[in-house]
């Protein structure tokens, strides 16, 4: 597991070596995931316009929010342009939507693997912009694009995204978490509480401010907002990854070890899933020498 720090360049977590982590350290992985989360759009239905020429197909799937779609076409596309940063680009914004984070981050990975993609993905999501200047949706991309290069742009977009419709929760998780990496943690939480008030179901809101409030130790809030988040998506494994180490932390031994099977459930063979196995077995070690320890 790759163990992440705030970067001008989002993208999700990636499996990259098998060696496991402490649990303070693994994490860490967590605190990159609010990166992705800056990519949600608004599920609104959206009008198309003329398309930029030569992803026609592509912009129109995506416009109409038709994400197998996308997915289809793109993987068409790259058949013959491999190199085409911007469909991966929009092929990881159709994984997202579609809940496929470790997809979307293979995707979005490959689309940011230089500045001269970086540089073509903003350059097509501004002239997207400009031909839907008063759509919330072409903003909310513009602001996810213009996160790996320019944070006050990204800021601006947000905004724009949210004097349009003041109702879009997943603008105010970009503002919080473009304020959050600017080090404005005050502005942070409130727009985090701003998006969760809009979207009470808001699992990328939920979830991020529950790093947040973990990287600023307040533990017992963190771990409410985990428990929210699971209980809004039970199959969500970075929650209770989260959560499983913020109870051992605390010595709640039994919810520790009962979220980490959890986490097997979920990813039996996977990292995450032999990570959940190593943390009961250190759980549980921990148990017997402090039973042997007792006179």
């Amino acid at each position: 597991m790759q163990v992440f720090t705030h970067s001008k360049n989002p993208g999700l977590f990636t499996i990259r070596y098998g060696n496991f982590l402490p649990m303070t350290e693994l994490r860490k992985f967590a605190l990159l995931f609010l990166f992705v989360l800056l990519f949600a759009g608004c599920r609104a239905g959206i009008p198309v316009k003329t398309p930029q020429m030569g992803l026609e197909e592509l912009e129109s799937a995506f416009l109409q929010e038709k994400w197998d779609e996308v997915i289809s076409v793109g993987e068409k596309r790259l058949q013959g342009e491999p190199d085409n940063v911007v469909v991966r680009f929009v092929m990881s914004m159709a994984y997202y939507m579609k809940g496929e984070y470790e997809l979307q981050e293979q995707e979005r990975s490959l689309a940011f693997e230089d500045e001269k993609g970086i540089d073509d993905i903003v350059a097509w999501c501004e002239q997207l912009a400009k031909r839907f200047p008063n759509n919330y949706y072409a903003l909310l991309l513009l602001g996810s694009a213009y996160r790996a290069k320019d944070e006050v742009k990204a800021l601006e977009s947000y905004q724009r995204a949210v004097e349009i419709n003041p109702n879009l929760s997943d603008a105010y998780v970009g503002l919080a978490a473009t304020y959050w990496v600017s080090g404005k943690v005050d502005d942070a939480i409130k727009y985090f509480k701003k998006a969760i008030e809009i979207n009470p179901k808001d699992v990328a809101a939920h979830f991020n401010l529950g790093l947040l409030y973990e990287n600023i130790e307040q533990i017992d809030e963190a771990i409410a907002l985990y428990e929210k988040t699971i209980e809004i998506d039970p199959n969500f494994t970075d929650a209770y990854v989260t959560l499983g180490d913020l109870y051992s932390e605390k010595r709640e031994k039994d919810k520790a070890i009962k979220t980490y099977e959890r986490v097997i459930e979920l990813d039996p063979k996977g990292v995450l899933g032999a990570y959940a196995k190593e943390a009961i077995e250190r759980i549980k070690e921990h148990s017997d020498k402090d039973m042997e320890e007792k006179p």
